[in-house]
């Protein structure tokens, strides 16, 4: 039983993003998103209490799935530039992905217009960064980075990740996304952050 709730209201999401990405949040409603997931508006209801609710939780959904692993790569004995690499390229791939790129488009659309954007920044990127500030911490409290604001580092960090494609790719910008050249692209991250926020000591 409780498996068929959980494919439910994974219908229910699905179906979701599927009207919200053709009609927006203002023109979607409850009754077509039932009807996508094959259910009734009233069982919706008894999973999602408001349309906000619904919004939010599928984009925090899309973006819990796509981006988890990254994060999970921070727990690591590696050393600070393999880490923060193999972590780029794992975050990068995924908001590059078309299902993120979507929930990012509509976050930013409604951001706004309603409260739903800022509902979703605080399910899903700000706890994930949150979690990449505490890891920066514990490399500064080691001596593996100078002492600094850990959370305006993370920012820095993830705006010279996305700082060449994810313009471009949310605009539509033909652009170059193969493994290879994110790749690329988050080794001179890297080295921009680590100019930056290296330790002073080289033996580190």
């Amino acid at each position: 039983m409780r498996v068929k709730t959980e494919e439910k209201r994974q219908g229910f999401v699905d179906a979701a993003f599927q009207v919200f990405s053709e009609m927006g949040f203002e023109h979607a409603s409850m009754s077509e998103i039932a009807a996508r997931a094959g259910g009734s508006k009233a069982t919706l209801y008894s999973y999602f209490q408001s349309k906000e609710e619904m919004f939010a939780e599928f984009m925090t959904a899309a973006a819990q799935q796509e981006a988890s692993a990254a994060f999970e790569l921070l727990k690591t004995s590696l050393p600070v530039r393999e880490t923060l690499v193999r972590f780029g390229k794992h975050y990068l791939t995924a908001v590059l992905k078309p299902r993120l790129l979507a929930v990012r488009r509509l976050a930013n659309h409604e951001g706004g217009r309603s409260n739903v954007g800022a509902l979703f920044h605080e399910r899903g990127p700000k706890p994930g960064w949150q979690m990449v500030a505490d890891f920066l911490q514990q490399l500064g409290d080691a001596g593996q980075l100078r002492s600094c604001n850990t959370a305006i580092a993370a920012a820095h960090l993830r705006g010279l990740y996305e700082a060449e494609l994810l313009e471009q790719c949310l605009v539509g910008t033909p652009a170059d996304t193969s493994s290879r050249n994110i790749a690329r692209v988050v080794w001179r991250a890297v080295d921009v952050f680590m100019a930056a926020y290296g330790p002073t000591d080289t033996r580190h």
